[in-house]
């Protein structure tokens, strides 16, 4: 996984994920895997989970076709600190563990055989990322706008 420096975090390359989201689009959620410290008095600053060199964003129209999955695995417990978080955000910060993913990734999977194409090729493109990036972090900050 590429890191950049913690002030280098201008140079990231989004992985743009469109399915049907207009060019215009400004509303999106935005992946980004957490820089993970062995320190026991950690507290993560912004820039470590933006430091990723090809984060992930999702325009509204597209991500959309997430947020039934996500409610399936929510409430969940913050990735970070421990506390509950009842429904997945669309306007802030979500910290989700890798447990989390791997049981969001599952219920993707299940629904891959019944989906049309373009919303299928979404779908395995969205899931390729994030096991990429599961291989380098247990948390990856999913970051609404809306």
């Amino acid at each position: 996984m590429i890191r950049l420096n913690p002030n280098d975090y201008k140079s990231q390359e989004y992985v743009e994920l469109r399915l049907n989201a207009p060019k215009t689009e400004k509303i999106c959620l935005e992946f980004n895997p957490l820089k993970i410290s062995c320190d026991p008095d950690w507290n993560p600053t912004w820039e470590e989970w933006h430091c990723y060199a090809s984060p992930l964003r999702i325009y509204k129209q597209d991500y959309e076709l997430l947020l039934g999955y996500f409610n399936k695995i929510y409430p969940i417990k913050d990735a970070f600190n421990g506390t509950l978080e009842p429904a997945f955000d669309v306007c802030f910060y979500n910290w989700i563990g890798k447990s989390d993913w791997l049981r969001l990734m599952d219920e993707i999977e299940k629904d891959l055989h019944c989906v049309n194409n373009g919303k299928k090729v979404l779908l395995t493109d969205f899931l390729a990322w994030v096991k990429k990036a599961l291989k380098h972090t247990s948390i990856i900050v999913v970051e609404g706008n809306l």
